[in-house]
């Protein structure tokens, strides 16, 4: 940033002012267009001025910062001070005026030769016709959302870009694990626990207690919501969290590193189990197993979570194998008979249309015609109502149903090539993290690959992002390893004006 201000002095009108004046009055115009602005749109837009001005300032110190402060808004602010647009455009909120204000600047470094790019790998390529494919999908036959085009691929794919290249150190990393995933491991299972005993006054954010969205009341029974208000992505949440806090306790010293990591190994189980959602626990299994295969430090406590779950379902079984959720069943037939209608009726969709699909969020619009066709299941006779108006409950499904092989290819791809850069990376010396933390990524991964096989995850920003921009972490601290002139750690770091991008 120092080298961004040192260049940008050196104009008549510094860059960073008539970058952000223009900026300011394109999103002044747009909104003004687009919406009628009332006391309360005002003070919303005063807060998120203010905020803005905090992102600023902790930018030009460090952008980890800025990207701690886009997690947090994300899972704290995401249904407050929101600026709704009328129309296709998404609205403006707090998590997307930060990460805006995060690329943004991001560029203008890359462009005044403030920072250096690692080269490119074979993931970029593939993130960008993904999220080409998206796009003229919405253009041409089907629906233009914009919101779950940033949610689900643009902004996680942006992140994994920042992240590898943004960090660079061994010391910003475990600043930034540990301000992230400790405070955050405490509260999700803590916070679940408060709302499954309704615990009323302890229960944060309030809006958990009385959930509305765009007007239509949020209720999955005697589930816990979370923060997210759905069980799949909270409990994606608080695992992700649970075993990069495991990571970070691991590296430090003193009495808390000693306790904390057996008070959440014994906490985040019950939070869990207390989601009733048969993919967070099977998610939460392979997790576990990750950190016991390959984890050197972190085995110990996954063993005992998967030795206490399996003496648990032993000595349940009969519940277990119910359809009482609150019991521990996961017995429940009609549901896995509704998501097997639904992979049927997905695949007569894309046989019929396998090129570019019916469009993108275009499922429900085409998919009864295709339910009804479906008469039986592996497990059974499907009743007429089961698998009928209701969104896919796959994420590579939607993509193959409404896309075709022009975005389910590239998906795909991402997800291979990604994978395949960390797993390579357990493999690699380098002067940011160990193996462990690999490790961690990769049960990361894991349980985010469940939920993605379980629910659409398009709609949940953070649920996306969490796991690409911990993929950029390893990936840029593989290719710093490995590449030849990059193994001196310098790679991506800031580099004095002169120099320009490395290309």
């Amino acid at each position: 940033m120092k080298a961004l201000v040192q260049r940008a002095e050196g104009f008549k009108a510094p860059v960073m002012f008539i970058v952000l004046a223009v900026l300011s009055m394109a999103i002044g115009v747009l909104a003004g267009s687009r919406a009628s602005f009332d006391f309360k749109t005002f003070f919303y837009t005063v807060v998120l001025s203010n905020v803005l001005v905090i992102a600023y300032l902790l930018l030009i110190k460090n952008m980890a910062y800025g990207v701690l402060i886009y997690l947090y808004s994300l899972i704290f602010l995401n249904y407050y001070w929101r600026i709704v647009i009328p129309g296709t455009w998404p609205d403006i909120d707090i998590p997307r005026l930060v990460f805006v204000f995060i690329w943004v600047i991001f560029l203008l470094e890359i462009a005044v030769g403030g920072r250096r790019l690692l080269p490119r790998t074979r993931i970029e390529p593939v993130m960008m016709a993904m999220v080409a494919a998206i796009l003229i999908s919405m253009n041409t036959n089907g629906q233009v959302f914009i919101r779950q085009m940033l949610n689900g691929f643009a902004i996680p794919y942006a992140m994994f870009i920042i992240a590898k290249n943004v960090f660079t150190t061994r010391d910003g990393l475990t600043k930034f694990l540990r301000w992230l995933s400790i405070p955050l491991s405490i509260y999700f299972p803590v916070n679940h626990m408060f709302e499954h005993y309704r615990i009323t006054a302890l229960v944060f954010p309030k809006f958990i207690l009385n959930p509305a969205i765009s007007g239509r009341e949020v209720f999955w029974g005697e589930r816990t919501m979370g923060v997210f208000l759905q069980p799949s992505v909270t409990g994606m949440a608080m695992v992700s969290m649970f075993v990069l806090s495991l990571y970070s306790l691991s590296r430090m010293r003193g009495a808390v590193a000693r306790i904390l990591p057996w008070f959440l190994t014994g906490v985040t189980p019950v939070a869990v189990f207390f989601s009733y959602t048969r993919s967070v626990y099977l998610g939460f299994f392979f997790a576990m197993m990750a950190l016991i295969l390959f984890s050197r430090k972190l085995k110990v406590y996954a063993l005992v979570i998967v030795v206490a779950i399996a003496l648990g379902v032993m000595g349940n079984w009969s519940n277990v194998t119910s359809e009482d959720r609150s019991a521990g069943g996961i017995g429940t037939k009609s549901t896995a008979i509704g998501r097997l209608t639904l992979l049927q009726a997905s695949m007569s969709m894309f046989v019929d249309r396998p090129l570019f699909g019916v469009g993108f969020q275009n499922f429900r619009k085409y998919a009864e015609p295709y339910v009804r066709q479906v008469r039986t299941t592996v497990l059974g006779y499907r009743e007429s109502w089961i698998g009928k108006g209701i969104s896919q409950h796959n994420h590579f499904l939607s993509i193959l149903t409404e896309t075709g092989l022009m975005g389910v290819i590239p998906l795909l791809l991402v997800w291979f090539f990604v994978l395949q850069g960390v797993i390579r990376a357990r493999s690699a010396t380098s002067v940011m993290y160990d193996s462990d933390f690999v490790v961690v990524v990769l049960a990361v991964f894991a349980q985010y690959l469940t939920a993605s096989m379980f629910m659409e995850p398009r709609w949940f920003e953070f649920m996306n992002t969490l796991p690409y921009l911990l993929a950029g972490i390893v990936v840029g601290g593989y290719q710093r390893a490995t590449l030849p002139g990059l193994n001196g750690g310098m790679a991506g770091e800031r580099s004095v004006p002169r120099e320009g991008p490395v290309r």
